[in-house]
């Protein structure tokens, strides 16, 4: 017999020894019958992982249940968890499409404030530490912390918020050049919601009222128009 709590294997030399040697637990199977139960969970849509064996979890508050199998939802973000094993290796390709569902879903499950939308928060509930300085860069997701530089407008700081929470809601690892494409439709969609920048095109037509509705730039209204469609619907 295996026990499914450590993985020791048994060997009774009658049926009334029900617990194992090991750490005795009474959760016993037979051998060919036994799948291991991985420990170490991913969450589907953050990325987040949760070891089961444990309760050393940050996410995890006083009161709250720790997550002890697929079936309970990630700590962090309340997405569907899976066995490393079995968790989507990061891309190295650009699927936009995932990425605005990806933050349509972030709109949905967070209930972003706004227009314009403050991104501020989200980024704390994912467990990102926001760090404005003399940067000689122009925004860097460095592990769980975002870099943003104090010489940029405010508007151009917005986006390079929303453009490193993309580069960490997606995983993005490796080759920078193949997943920036991805990280730039999150943002967009965080910032300027496709549904919503059609309606306010309909009521009135302006890139400067686009620009102060959604407090953005320029370069970034103009960006979410293309991806829309939209841009010879508008005017100056």
């Amino acid at each position: 017999m295996i026990c499914r709590e450590c993985g020791h294997h048994n060997e009774f030399r009658s049926d009334f020894e029900r617990e194992c040697a090991e750490c005795g637990s009474e959760d016993l199977e037979l051998d060919d019958a036994y799948a291991p139960q991985e420990h170490e969970l991913v969450c589907e849509f953050c990325g987040f992982a949760v070891d089961t064996t444990t309760r050393d979890n940050e996410w995890v508050g006083e009161g709250e249940d720790m997550p002890t199998s697929v079936d309970d939802p990630c700590p962090r973000c309340d997405s569907a968890l899976v066995p490393r094993s079995e968790a989507r290796s990061p891309r190295g390709v650009p699927e936009y499409k995932m990425a605005v569902e990806a933050a349509k879903r972030l709109h949905r499950e967070h209930g972003i404030p706004g227009p314009p939308y403050d991104l501020e928060p989200l980024a704390r509930k994912l467990g990102l530490e926001i760090v404005v300085g003399g940067f000689g860069h122009e925004g860097l997701l460095v592990g769980e912390r975002i870099e943003i530089p104090e010489r940029l407008i405010p508007e151009a700081q917005r986006f390079s918020l929303a453009h490193e929470i993309a580069h960490f809601v997606l995983r993005h690892e490796g080759e920078r050049s193949k997943i920036e494409g991805e990280a730039n439709a999150l943002a967009s969609e965080l910032l300027i919601p496709r549904s919503e920048l059609q309606a306010q095109i309909a009521a009135n037509p302006s890139l400067w009222s686009l620009r102060r509705h959604f407090g953005v730039s320029k370069q970034a209204i103009t960006y979410a128009l293309m991806s829309a469609g939209a841009l010879g619907r508008v005017g100056r």
